[in-house]
């Protein structure tokens, strides 16, 4: 709630009893994004604004039982503002080139300081923050699913361990656990590059044919190391299709 009261200039609201979020906060939230409030309830408001943060249509799935407003309708709220920008936010000034001066005439440079642009930078500023909070949340949860541990070379000194995501960061969507693997500093580089690649059936390490003359060659064919949860695995699809960009066969005979 907090973040999207600063994002979108709105007062700090409490959580109700039961820590549910209050319909007066959704309320303002809907106006702050545009939409007609009339009598609308909170279940209806909560699809309103999803639909306007995401550009996406209303879809009942986002609600959950007794209309309730999750933190995941909320999330859904903050990652479409992070991607799409905030409604009714001014352009920025034209540059200071733009203007040409005339002979005889005062400088028509206006006032450099503009508030909409301060508040425009406030904003961008605020996404920095959540996004980044988002990627936090995303290696706090890769860590834990593959036990401190790179998946491919069980290295386990923590400073040296980052969280790949397999399809490229787009956005708060692509941070998943099942969209990650958590690799060493070096090797998750060569994953980056598409030197290196899982296969989706066997899950065994793939690496290119150059790699096969380093100290790497010691890595091909070795097994991945797959978190204990089922949920947690990387997504054969994701796999499959790092593995085709990175131009490498799969590992079955």
């Amino acid at each position: 709630m907090s973040v999207l009261s600063d994002l979108l200039g709105m007062r700090h609201f409490t959580t109700s009893r039961g820590s549910t979020v209050r319909k007066d906060f959704m309320e303002e939230l809907a106006r702050a994004l545009g939409i007609e409030v009339n009598d609308k309830v909170k279940d209806a408001l909560t699809l309103a604004c999803i639909a306007s943060a995401t550009r996406t249509p209303e879809d009942a799935k986002w609600l959950s039982t007794g209309a309730t407003v999750t933190d995941v309708a909320l999330q859904q709220i903050i990652n479409g503002l992070i991607e799409f920008g905030v409604p009714g936010r001014s352009a920025p000034m034209p540059d200071v080139d733009t203007f040409v001066a005339v002979p005889g005439e005062e400088d028509p440079l206006p006032d450099l300081f503009d508030p909409e642009q301060v508040s425009d930078e406030r904003t961008r500023r605020l996404m920095e923050i959540v996004t980044r909070e988002g990627q936090d949340r995303f290696r706090t949860a890769i860590m834990d699913a593959y036990g401190f541990r790179c998946a491919v070379t069980g290295y386990d000194a923590v400073e040296a361990l980052e969280a790949a995501h397999i399809v490229p960061y787009m956005g708060p969507g692509t941070n998943r656990v099942s969209n990650g693997l958590l690799l060493r500093t070096d090797v998750h580089r060569l994953f980056d590059r598409g030197a290196l690649a899982i296969d989706e059936r066997s899950f065994k390490v793939l690496v290119k044919p150059h790699l096969l003359v380093t100290h790497y060659r010691v890595f091909a064919g070795t097994q991945l190391r797959l978190p204990v949860r089922i949920a947690d695995r990387p997504a054969p699809v994701a796999l499959r299709d790092h593995r085709l960009w990175a131009g490498l066969e799969d590992g079955l005979d």
